[in-house]
């Protein structure tokens, strides 16, 4: 009878597997025999025989080893036999299954009986697997593959291993849901896939369910979470604007560090737009996006004019671009572009990648950089602006142009090009308790007419900070601003250099006061800061300056401005299950109040808002409470003491839950404007796979909504559904959205005039 406790058999074969030491083994093999229960033993190593001491992988570091109930080796073949609960190991590469025999001159394992082979997080199953341990490649009969990195399941009648990423499937099926019964599925006669690349299929059908949807003889879809060359989702449609319409992107990763996309759209009414979008994210040459569209315009004129729009011509197109870089010297570039072709082209195109919407969505995930200006806006802002910083200073130059989309006004208007500053950081001055500022600008202003010329403006500034009481800090400041023109005047009736000088004066005066709470896990710091300020500017004559900005005109002040500000901050001892304690600071709360006084009947500081004749500014106070991580509230307030009324709200309120519920409220109000309005959304989970999300614009003064939108979101496991409906003014939209899991979104959107767009985001 087999003593049970030599089913494991263990020893380590190190070297070449000699004859004689195979007749020790055998020895060894009778002595446990007779000695009946032993110690635990090792697993046996899969060396190469060469004797070169390295594993049976490739990398020599990690061999394999194997472990079964019942374990024999043929050294004339050798090949080792294991069967019952074998188990073959190699660092987090794990190979299961119930009968296995291993030759280690092929490299070549042969497994059947609930086969597993797990390389990391991936795993592969099936009944009869033929395996390479050294290529990691092989032939699984009836098998399933999960990829971790993308969540995706392969399934097949056939499935070869044909490389390190590549696989082969007949009779196959691919899904993110449960392989067993899966919510969505893609059968497919053949099948080639590569692990975070795409996967080419003939004769493919798109189930829910068991319920075909959709056949195709060929498909080509991503198997990946990560950027992949291949075609995007269309989008497609009908207006009455541009007719039946089809958008065909094409995404080319072309670098790891770089990708493009273009974009082709025909447009029934106005031909064929294309498209190109560049992004980078390098480390030497920055991270940016640039985008451009062209068209050379078809439309009928007539059928424009019904739509409200003027014709522009037929060459309509649109260059964007934001652009970071960091250059040598420790300088810091950034690029915007903006240059559209005229007024109309931003209202007509509002769909698609054109749309500023979309371009505003790669802005922001690129740069957090929006567009500056909205589709309504005739005047388009491009700049380059490069920075430097050091220890006591920082420069810059701002090179900042706008097209002008009203032409009638192109030739007036005034470009910045370029623009200079540097300003010096308070500074000691020498052996006294002093201290120093200086700012300085030069700005060349161009345009084809009007006045046009230089300016450089210097302002240096000394500081003598007092602390004449411990609870007292004063700081007198004086500064004065030479400002020197260079101008070429459309007249010629004024002298080209001019000059200004303007002194200035200022005393601060600040205290802080501070106490701290002691709780029984953490303390609570109140600060108190009292502010007093009071600034001097005298009336200077600058009528014969030119006014190109605010800086050529410098108003007479004798304004006192004071207040204050009181914070809370929170500072708690966490003590966490494993690992050293540690220590969290929170800001709780911030308010603040200030106000000015005119201390002069005739100054009128553009700064300050006070009403005719009066000298009291409105109080300003801001409130920002943070309780905890699931809560803010802001609130800002302009309140008139001459009309005892508020002139301005901003409230904003922020809720949200561990569950990712939420709930956002802004109101916004402005005295004398049509801004009087309440802005909510809203999104909660009713169920665990379903939730609900709502926005709402409603305005008091106008007493209508100005938009609002409702949308109903079911998500199962792998698939989901989305359904929506937005209103804005006299457009209505129904949207309706099929999510898989791992392939993306697709759906329709119906406006209220008729027109369907198509689109997705696979």
């Amino acid at each position: 009878m087999e003593n049970p406790f030599t089913r494991t058999i263990s020893c380590w074969l190190d070297g070449p597997l000699k004859s004689s030491l195979a007749r020790t083994a055998g020895l060894w093999l009778a002595v446990l025999l007779l000695w009946g229960p032993a110690a635990p033993i090792h697993a046996q190593s899969l060396l190469d025989s060469a004797g070169s001491g390295a594993g049976f992988m490739g990398d020599g570091k990690t061999p394999w080893t194997i472990r079964a109930d019942k374990l024999t080796y043929e050294a004339k073949t050798r090949t080792y036999e294991a069967e019952g609960n074998v188990r073959i190991t190699s660092g987090d590469r794990i190979i299961t299954a119930d009968w296995a025999q291993v030759n280690l001159t092929e490299r070549q394992a042969t497994l059947s009986g609930g086969v597993r082979i797990r390389y990391g997080d991936d795993w592969l199953t099936g009944q009869r697997v033929i395996w390479n341990l050294d290529t990691e490649t092989g032939w699984v009969d009836g098998g399933t593959v999960y990829f971790s990195d993308n969540g995706f399941y392969l399934t097949g009648k056939n499935i070869t291993k044909r490389g390190p990423s590549q696989y082969h499937v007949a009779q196959g099926i691919i899904t993110t849901c449960d392989p067993a019964s899966p919510d969505w599925s893609i059968s497919c006669r053949d099948l080639d896939v590569k692990v975070n690349g795409m996967g080419w299929a003939k004769h493919s059908t798109l189930r829910l369910g068991k319920v075909p949807i959709f056949y195709t003889p060929f498909a080509y879809f991503p198997m990946n979470r990560e950027r992949q060359s291949g075609f995007l989702m269309p989008v497609f449609g009908s207006s009455n604007l541009h007719g039946t319409y089809y958008e065909q992107p094409f995404f080319w990763a072309f670098r790891p560090d770089m990708d493009l996309t273009f974009y082709a759209n025909y447009m029934g009414k106005r031909g064929l737009m294309g498209g190109l979008e560049y992004e980078i994210n390098h480390a030497s040459l920055g991270r940016g996006a640039w985008l451009l569209h062209y068209l050379d315009d078809q439309a009928d004129e007539q059928d424009l004019a019904d739509q409200g729009y003027s014709y522009e011509g037929n060459e309509r197109y649109w260059l964007r671009a934001r652009h970071s870089v960091n250059l040598p010297h420790e300088i810091q570039a950034f690029l915007d572009l903006d240059f559209v072709s005229d007024k109309n082209f931003l209202n007509e195109f509002q769909s698609g990648s054109v749309a500023l919407e979309s371009t505003n969505r790669t802005f922001r995930r690129v740069s957090r950089r929006e567009l500056l200006n909205d589709e309504t806006v005739t005047v388009r802002e491009s700049s380059l602006y490069l920075l430097k910083r050091t220890e006591s200073a920082v420069a810059s130059m701002d090179v900042h142009y706008w097209d002008q989309l009203d032409r009638t006004r192109d030739e007036t208007t005034l470009q910045q090009l370029p623009q200079f500053r540097a300003s010096v950081v308070p500074s000691p001055l020498g052996p006294w308790p002093l201290y120093y500022t200086v700012d300085t600008s030069a700005v060349h202003y161009w345009r084809p007419e009007g006045d046009k010329g230089l300016r450089a403006d210097l302002l240096p500034r000394i500081y003598a900070p007092l602390h004449p009481w411990s609870h007292l800090a004063l700081e007198p400041s004086a500064g004065l601003r030479a400002t020197f023109y260079q101008v070429d005047w459309k007249d010629d009736q004024e002298q080209a250099f001019q000059t200004r000088w303007v002194p200035d004066f200022q005393m601060e005066a600040s205290s802080r006061l501070e106490r701290i709470y002691r709780l029984d896990s953490a303390a609570v710091q109140h600060v108190i800061r009292p502010e007093l300020l009071f600034t001097w500017v005298p009336e200077v004559d600058q009528d014969d300056l030119p006014s190109f900005d605010g800086v050529d005109r410098i108003g007479k002040q004798n304004t006192l401005r004071y207040g204050f500000s009181s914070f809370w901050v929170v500072k708690k001892e966490v003590q966490p299950e494993q690992g050293e304690p540690y220590t969290t600071y929170r800001e709780w709360a911030r308010f603040r109040v200030r106000q000015a006084y005119l201390l002069d009947d005739d100054v009128e500081e553009p700064l300050i808002e006070t009403k005719a004749g009066e000298r009291f500014s409105d109080i300003d106070m801001e409130l920002d409470v943070t309780p905890s991580p699931f809560v803010n509230v802001s609130y800002d307030l302009l309140y008139s003491p001459h009309d005892q009324k508020p002139t301005l709200h901003d409230l904003s309120v922020g809720l949200r839950s561990t569950r990712r519920d939420s709930l956002h409220l802004t109101y916004r109000y402005r005295q004398d404007t049509t801004i009087d309005e309440l802005i909510t959304s809203f999104h909660v989970k009713i169920l665990p796979n379903l939730s609900l999300s709502t926005y709402y614009d409603y305005s008091f003064q106008k007493e209508e909504v100005f938009e609002q939108s409702y949308s109903l979101a079911y998500r199962h496991g792998c698939w989901g559904l989305r359904f929506g409906y937005r209103e804005e003014g006299e457009d209505r939209e129904f949207t309706f959205a099929l999510t898989l899991v791992g392939l993306g979104e697709v759906g329709s959107t119906l406006s209220q005039e008729g027109s369907l767009s198509v689109e997705g985001d696979f």
